[in-house]
């Protein structure tokens, strides 16, 4: 049981004093040209939107949080940070950047310099933690999100899907489908490749999930006559049609599928039917879809094309006047020739291919032709700003929305950093190290009090003179609350982590939406948040087995019994400063102890809000035997106080931290 008064006290010190603690110089950092470059153009930014100073640079425990959750999806252990905080090196930070996109035996040390053989909220082998395993999964698992969202697919396909990527951003140099090897994970351009033109078994090559998700319904029948597939394909193939240029070129399509868009004149109504038209030779053997399709095929399902479906390349659309007009494979045109009033010099001729595109499915050469658009590097370099800064570099936050109606903020950038990612053969890795490495991914994210002008005005968003304020998505709040509560002994079973993981997103996303997929704008709140976390979802399913005692933590045992034990002859500053570490990721400040202190010492006054109504006048204590009524709900009360050990007040203090808005937000 929660006791409100620690709860109230505790929560409202969080925040306020994390914003004010003392930050780091910022001198400009030295690293790589392409870093040193951003800080270039971003302070050319700057000085065109009027900023006179940026916000001040985060502190050390502000940006390792920060770099952990946008690089693995996790918060980072208390031994992590001990280690981080114990290194007295200049480039420090560049150092952690490497580590967790490149390391895969890494042995954290304690402050003497020796390594430690158990980290606590952590699997290890052999006390070595591969971070480059965890970067993997992690963008495996944005990947899956954006590619997939999170509705109409079983959760065995979308593990299939998962696993293909996992392989494919970490490969360590294993041979590939090509027959290459990368050791530091497949270019980016090759894995788009394969997303787009992938054939074969659900179960053997995962990334068919992706198009058989969004192929769309079959097509219906003329009225009175059978589908005729030689005609017209099979399924319509709407989905994936916008899916695909939407998530790899970053220009939204579906806009155009019924009329030309009023606003955002490059693209027309035949432009999305012309992409369309590439997938109408495909097939697939089932559906990912559980409400069609609840139990999983044993052999998984199929994707593969058959050539003799719409075999001219025609299809027809159905005008907003009426008018039915036909469409051929046509590559969008690159933004260069959109801008220019220029058609598109990519395209099949009656379904046929042309000189130097000989045996390859309408797929394969989409597949190429979307990987050689001049829009290819820009809309990933986005998506990846996006990730990282909460907002892409156009004028509007989303990051796959290039058009005349949204301007790029900063033009100059995200060209430089497309050509960069394509001169280092697409390396998803080198840009994010970059980028990470920047004195802008730096920044605090309290914007500098020392100004004339208040940069905290949306206007200024697309500067980034400070850090956005980003909520955790479902799956990174997930993970660090596993880390937070010390749950690592769930992993061991594989399968049953896994769905526990799964009913959890699954209900925070039932409840509360977001079923386009975009983490990157996810629009879960605190509030929606706290009512899963205050659920048996974490305090019954994640506390219950927390660390090596069985007993749950509302019990007395757990998780926080271990902390207590371990510190409490070093006095209540060491159990904070532990569950701080845990939560947090930071040492409490003099201010909030004291504010703890004063609760545990039974010293605080909580008002709970208007008193109850007095007792008549002249009532008596209960007889002796009897159990005299419970005290008045309202009014001031004086916190209840607790022991130096008292194991039930410090589980308040770590719900208090773990509700905090500072750990259910990246800053």
């Amino acid at each position: 049981m929660i006791r409100l008064p620690v709860v109230a006290l505790a929560a409202g010190l969080l925040w306020v004093v994390a914003g004010s603690a003392v930050a780091e110089d910022p001198k400009p950092s030295t690293g790589s040209p392409q870093t040193q470059k951003i800080n270039e153009l971003i302070a050319k930014g700057w000085e065109s939107a009027g900023i006179k100073k940026s916000a001040d640079k985060a502190t050390d425990a502000e940006f390792m949080r920060r770099a952990f959750i946008d690089l693995i999806g996790r918060i980072p252990t208390p031994e992590e940070i001990v280690e981080f905080e114990g290194d007295r090196a200049a480039n420090k930070r560049a150092k952690l950047i490497f580590r967790l996109l490149n390391e895969d035996k890494y042995k954290l040390k304690d402050k003497n310099g020796k390594a430690l053989a158990e980290i606590r909220g952590l699997k290890t082998h052999n006390g070595e933690i591969d971070y480059n395993d965890a970067y993997a999964q992690n963008f495996a698992e944005l990947w899956t999100t954006w590619m997939l969202t999170r509705s109409n697919t079983l959760p065995a396909y979308r593990s299939q899907l998962h696993h293909w990527l996992t392989v494919a951003f970490l490969n360590n140099g294993g041979k590939w489908l090509d027959g290459s090897t990368y050791p530091n994970g497949v270019p980016w351009n090759k894995i788009v490749y394969e997303a787009i033109s992938a054939t074969g078994k659900s179960n053997e090559n995962g990334m068919v999930v992706f198009v058989i998700r969004h192929l769309g319904d079959p097509i219906a029948a003329e009225m009175g006559q059978a589908p005729d597939f030689v005609k017209d394909g099979k399924f319509d193939a709407v989905p994936i049609t916008s899916r695909v240029t939407k998530l790899f070129l970053g220009i939204q399509s579906q806009c155009t599928q019924c009329h030309d868009h009023p606003f955002n004149k490059e693209y027309i109504q035949s432009d999305f039917w012309g992409v369309n038209a590439f997938f109408r030779q495909t097939e697939r053997s089932g559906t990912t879809n559980p409400r069609l399709a609840p139990g999983i095929s044993p052999s998984g399902l199929t994707l593969s094309d058959d050539t003799k479906w719409n075999n001219t390349g025609m299809v027809l659309y159905e005008r907003r006047d009426g008018q039915r007009k036909a469409s051929f494979p046509i590559m969008l045109k690159d933004i260069e020739q959109a801008q220019k009033g220029e058609a598109s010099t990519k395209r099949l001729v009656q379904g046929s291919p042309t000189a130097g595109l000989e045996g390859k499915t309408r797929r394969q050469i989409l597949a190429q032709w979307v990987t050689e658009h001049d829009n290819f590097g820009r809309a990933f370099v986005n998506r990846m700003w996006g990730h990282l800064f909460g907002r892409g570099l156009n004028k509007e936050p989303t990051v796959d929305d290039f058009s005349s109606n949204n301007e790029v903020v900063h033009p100059e950038l995200l060209d430089y950093l497309a050509e960069e990612f394509k001169k280092y053969n697409y390396d998803p890795k080198k840009l994010l190290e970059w980028i990470c490495t920047s004195d802008v991914y730096q920044l605090s994210h309290v914007a500098n009090a020392n100004k004339a002008i208040a940069y905290t005005d949306q206007k200024f968003d697309p500067y980034f003179a400070r850090m956005p304020l980003k909520a955790l998505s479902p799956e990174v709040m997930f993970e660090s609350l596993i880390v937070a509560t010390r749950a690592e002994s769930r992993r061991s079973d594989k399968q049953a982590y896994d769905k526990l993981k799964a009913d959890w997103i699954a209900k925070l996303t039932q409840n509360f939406g977001d079923d386009e997929g975009n983490e990157i704008n996810f629009n879960g709140t605190v509030v929606q948040a706290l009512l899963m976390m205050n659920g048996k979802e974490i305090n019954g399913e994640i506390g219950s087995n927390a660390g090596k005692n069985p007993k749950a933590m509302n019990d007395g045992g757990g998780v926080i019994s271990d902390v207590v034990k371990r510190n409490v002859h070093l006095g209540a500053r060491a159990i904070y400063d532990e569950l701080f570490l845990m939560t947090v990721s930071r040492h409490p400040t003099a201010n909030e102890i004291s504010k703890l202190e004063e609760v545990r010492m039974g010293r605080a006054v909580v008002d709970l809000g208007a008193p109850a109504p007095p007792k008549p006048t002249g009532t008596k204590p209960p007889p002796k035997g009897q159990v005299a009524p419970p005290p008045p709900t309202g009014g001031k009360v004086f916190a209840p106080g607790a022991s130096p050990d008292d194991v039930a007040f410090y589980q308040d203090v770590f719900w208090a931290l773990l509700n905090s808005n500072e750990f259910m937000l990246n800053h």
